[in-house]
């Protein structure tokens, strides 16, 4: 194992964690990398896989408490340790082309 924690168990307590839920909560047996990930596609991927987990609200409620910066806690997204909605992608957005033939 290496010396990285699960977010399951950073919530819950390491012991906790293996006891209770270690099969059954994707983030201590999937990629860790994906809760934490930069592409919005990717971390709406580990909020469905969150979806199931049966300490979801324990997750996000120890997430709150300790004021996580950033990342996916019970099925939701964190950044600046506030739940947002959805990340945006890095960098301005696109300015809208116009069809000069439609001017």
């Amino acid at each position: 194992m290496s010396g990285t924690m699960s977010a399951c168990a950073k919530s819950i307590g390491l012991e906790t964690c293996r006891r209770k839920t270690l099969p059954a909560v994707p983030c201590h047996v999937g990629d860790p990398d994906l809760w934490f990930a930069e592409s919005p596609v990717d971390l709406e991927r580990a909020k469905t896989l969150c979806a199931e987990c049966p300490i979801r609200r324990e997750c996000l409620a120890a997430a709150l408490d300790r004021g996580e910066p950033w990342g996916v806690w019970g099925g939701e997204i964190l950044e600046r340790g506030t739940i947002v909605a959805r990340k945006r992608p890095r960098g301005r957005p696109r300015k809208h082309e116009q069809n000069p033939a439609a001017a």
